[in-house]
């Protein structure tokens, strides 16, 4: 086990599978101490099990990122921890869909999720660090497509550039603090998760496509967006704030 995030405690919501689940591992490895949080309760304490199992060390938190009040009691998990130090708004909702058949409850709902469930965390975090008179960092996940366009998914590119601009100005916001609170953005390209097999499908066929469609040709698996986290929480990563790391294997280059 690494030390690199030895006994800081770090949030990661959405933790219950894909991208999410492969991020709290990792930072646990790295010796962090997990808030692993998300809605699915049953698949939370899977990921407490992993963890647990290479004596890593987690704590499981039902958490809906739509709701402020859930927010303000996973902030006091982190505190009776230790004090928060990095959190990563991984958390996220996806659909492809045209734009003449996504209907107002729809775009309402990614809206909530992906904009409004980032938002407070980046505000709790904030009030946590400024409270607790500490420097932190912060991880929000966007996407390839929070960049780049990509046909029929208008409300979900329309999220994830949301999430890219509002990070660029709470990197400012933490730069003025003292101490310091960094806050950058991970771009993930096509990421072999359940986000996208329920959306197009599980076959190899299809993984075989994405592949070839990627300059580097391979699938994108949740452990290389865990290990982009783990370097964007660590202090390998001091003098990044404000910046976009994109880790897609070339889709975005082409």
């Amino acid at each position: 086990m690494s030390r690199a995030l030895s006994r800081r405690v770090v949030i990661v919501t959405g933790a219950t599978r894909g991208i999410g689940r492969a991020t709290a591992v990792r930072l646990a490895a790295d010796g962090a101490r997990v808030v692993a949080t998300g809605r699915d309760a049953i698949a939370g304490e899977e990921t407490v099990r992993l963890i647990d199992e290479a004596d890593g060390s987690c704590v499981f938190a039902s958490h809906d990122v739509t709701v402020e009040a859930d927010w303000e009691r996973v902030m006091d998990i982190a505190k009776d921890l230790g004090g928060l130090y990095g959190l990563v708004n991984n958390a996220g909702m996806f659909m492809i869909r045209p734009i003449a058949d996504t209907t107002e409850e729809d775009f309402d709902a990614m809206v909530a999720v992906n904009v409004e469930g980032a938002f407070l965390g980046i505000k709790h975090a904030f009030r946590a660090f400024e409270t607790d008179k500490r420097a932190g960092v912060i991880v929000n996940v966007s996407s390839l497509m929070g960049l780049v366009g990509f046909a029929e998914a208008t409300a979900y590119c329309a999220t994830k550039g949301a999430i890219t601009g509002m990070t660029r100005a709470a990197a400012l916001d933490g730069a003025a603090m003292d101490p310091k609170v960094r806050v950058n953005t991970l771009h993930p390209g096509v990421i072999w998760t359940e986000m996208i097999t329920s959306q197009f499908g599980d076959s190899d066929a299809l993984a075989a496509a994405f592949a070839a469609d990627t300059p580097l040709r391979m699938v994108g698996r949740p452990e290389h967006m865990a290990d982009a986290v783990a370097f964007l929480i660590s202090d390998e990563s001091s003098f990044m704030t404000g910046a976009e790391l994109t880790v897609d294997g070339g889709r975005g280059a082409d």
